[in-house]
């Protein structure tokens, strides 16, 4: 897939999870419907959360040769109920303005940056062009499971 339309559909992340968002009572949006995982609100506002490492990865991609990045392990280094307590029509407005940003940084890349190879302690390979791929899936796998809390009755709604 070309990087432009990978901009696209990165672009493209904050409408569709405000529309996913429009769709939801507002009763539904911290129900932890699976005990233990994370509700609605929390999924849509990690997204945010996550977004400040994302765009901050890019920019070692662009600036440094072969970067060595941490794990980013939400569930590790902030209480349990730490993305329930933040705002979500801020963290909504904030992902907006920041992932216009990293589209924006991205859409300034070089090859040399887009295919300028890091390493990661979880991941087997890791460069700005696959990163770029991650992002997309971290977006949509999140919401996934928004739109699946929100549709799946209760019958149905996995266990795992």
């Amino acid at each position: 897939m070309l990087i432009e339309k990978k901009l696209q559909i990165l672009a493209a992340a904050p409408d569709l999870l405000e529309d996913l968002l429009a769709e939801i009572p507002a009763e539904m949006l911290k129900e932890r419907r699976i005990p233990g995982k994370w509700s609605i609100h929390e999924h849509a506002v990690h997204l945010e959360e996550a977004q400040k490492m994302i765009i901050e990865r890019f920019k070692r991609f662009q600036l440094e040769p072969n970067p060595v990045f941490e794990p980013y392990l939400p569930g590790n280094t902030v209480p349990d109920d730490y993305l329930a307590d933040l705002d979500l029509q801020q963290s909504l407005a904030d992902f907006r303005l920041h992932r216009k940003e990293m589209v924006d940084l991205l859409s300034t890349f070089t090859e040399a940056q887009w295919t300028n190879t890091g390493s990661h302690p979880e991941y087997r390979s890791i460069s700005a062009l696959l990163w770029i791929r991650h992002v997309m899936m971290h977006d949509h796998l999140h919401m996934y499971r928004i739109e699946e809390l929100w549709l799946t009755t209760p019958a149905y709604l996995r266990k795992a």
